[in-house]
């Protein structure tokens, strides 16, 4: 029979200091694992709605170089190749967000149906979530076609304007715009769905006027995503802390121990998995500031 125990890991002067507690079963175990991939599950999506945050602030900083070049004057200079690099990267940085929203909501959905099967409650309710954002949003439909389209058809952003009017005597307003071409996208592609009765009354339009507005639709999805699996994560956070609660301080590790080869009666060699509880510290930070 294995032995598995909890127990501690804190670092001290000397190196990592180790003290096993109490011996638990091979359920207790498998319990504690499964509140453990828990936390996991909300951690993964977490980060990958971070990652859409961060493309999308990237998104925002090349804007503001872009705005440099046209007070560098670039539309007298005719730099070209300027303008073609900064055009590429916008389209990369764009991609890379386009691609983050679409990898949240697979990612969701399909370790949602991992975990609690394809016909679920759970299920059900995340597609009534995103259905409900599909169909109240523009900003998030249109991004969700859009994904399909740059995979097919090219590039989403066609053209970028850079230009400085003159408008007194020795005084210029530079302008610079990122903008979609709806003729264009209803032209290149066939699979809009709803999304083509939207784009056939508009001209050009802001990439960032839909970046903009996407942002707080991401929080409502996150809001709601976190109340479908509130439940689960409340009794995650239950078990664990009431199995494992009495060895945390604020200069150790609480963690799983197997695999434990002793020397001295002191464990020399073992296999350990850490209890996150800085997972915990995060949802119960966010679920008391509802």
């Amino acid at each position: 029979m294995i032995e598995i125990k909890l127990g501690t890991i804190a670092q001290t002067d000397r190196g990592a200091y180790i003290e096993l507690d109490k011996e638990i079963s091979s359920s207790e175990h498998e319990k504690l694992l499964k509140a453990i991939s828990e936390l996991h599950f909300y951690e993964s999506n977490l980060r990958l709605l971070e990652m859409i945050i961060l493309n999308n602030n990237e998104l925002t900083d090349l804007a503001n170089t872009g705005k440099d070049l046209v007070h560098n004057s670039l539309s007298f200079t005719g730099d070209k190749r300027a303008y073609y690099v900064h055009h590429l990267n916008m389209n990369r940085k764009f991609l890379n967000y386009l691609s983050s929203i679409r990898s949240f909501l697979d990612h969701i959905e399909t370790n949602t149906k991992r975990r609690y099967g394809k016909e679920s409650y759970k299920i059900q309710e995340f597609k009534k979530i995103t259905g409900y954002l599909y169909d109240s949003y523009f900003a998030y439909r249109f991004l969700y076609k859009l994904r399909n389209y740059s995979l097919h058809c090219g590039l989403p952003i066609d053209d970028i304007e850079l230009s400085v009017t003159k408008v007194g005597e020795n005084s210029f307003r530079p302008e610079y715009k990122v903008e979609f071409d709806a003729r264009e996208l209803l032209a290149n592609y066939a699979e809009w769905g709803p999304v083509k009765s939207d784009l056939k009354k508009m001209d050009k339009f802001s990439v960032f006027e839909v970046t903009n507005d996407m942002f707080p639709i991401l929080t409502e999805l996150w809001q709601k995503i976190m109340q479908l699996f509130e439940p689960e994560l409340k009794e995650a956070i239950s078990y664990i802390t009431k199995e494992t609660g009495h060895l945390r301080t604020d200069h150790n590790h609480v963690s799983i121990f197997t695999n434990i080869i002793y020397e001295n009666d002191s464990p020399r060699y073992f296999t350990n998995q850490i209890i996150p509880y800085d997972i915990i510290d995060s949802i119960l930070s966010e679920l008391n500031s509802k």
